[in-house]
């Protein structure tokens, strides 16, 4: 295969790739939450509008867990988990990881071993916008596919050891890409990925012309 070839089937496979990752979301009390895959082990989470809650939730200004129930089939030999947060809280944010649910009472201990809790130390400050990452460590890890997560978070106050209000405990709506921008959260504005099939399409077309270029006389 020439240059170009191998070039546009290079293109054409990342695009593919980038167009099959899918974001899964769900509201409650004015919040929105949207689970994204990155690659095989990172995805993110966005939370919008925290700082705005409604209901029992109204009088939380922190956050301090995360839970993730729904991913034991893909994380086998799961060790650990890092965590960034974006845009940055201005101070040091150290992440505790269990191997458990998250109940009312925080990371409960004896929780299942499909699911992983996170506890945030100090607790963060809610904003209106704030996209986690968090990569997952060790090994036999595969997120690939259309997973359906249930999504657990805890909010509280400034120095809370348990949340306020219920207990978000929701399984996540599957939604397909829509843009590429905020960790893939769906929008009206940005980019628009297109559908594989469009692509697959697209890419077949400037394969043919590519191999019609290399038989064309000089």
């Amino acid at each position: 295969m020439s240059k170009s070839l191998r070039l546009v089937a290079a293109t054409l496979l990342t695009a593919l790739a980038a167009s099959a990752q899918a974001d899964f979301v769900t509201s409650s009390q004015g919040v929105t939450f949207t689970f994204h895959t990155v690659d095989t082990d990172t995805f993110t989470l966005r939370i919008q509008n925290a700082d705005n809650a409604t209901g029992d939730w109204k009088t939380a200004d922190y956050l301090s867990y995360l839970g993730f129930n729904g991913l034991g089939g893909k994380l086998p030999g799961l060790t650990g988990v890092n965590v960034s947060l974006s845009p940055a809280p201005g101070y040091s944010v150290q992440w505790s990881y269990t191997h458990t649910e998250l109940a009312g009472q925080g990371c409960n201990k004896n929780g299942n071993s499909g699911a992983f809790c996170l506890d945030a130390n100090p607790n963060i400050l809610l904003t209106g916008d704030m996209l986690f990452t968090i990569d997952l460590l060790g090994t036999g890890i595969d997120l690939t596919g259309n997973i359906a997560p249930h999504l657990k978070v805890g909010f509280t106050d400034q120095a809370g050891s348990k949340p306020i209000g219920s207990l978000l405990s929701a399984d996540m709506t599957y939604v397909p890409p829509q843009t590429n921008g905020g960790g893939g959260t769906p929008s009206g504005g940005g980019n628009t990925v297109p559908e594989p099939a469009s692509l697959a399409l697209a890419g077949l077309a400037l394969l043919g012309v590519a191999a019609a270029r290399r038989r064309r006389p000089a």
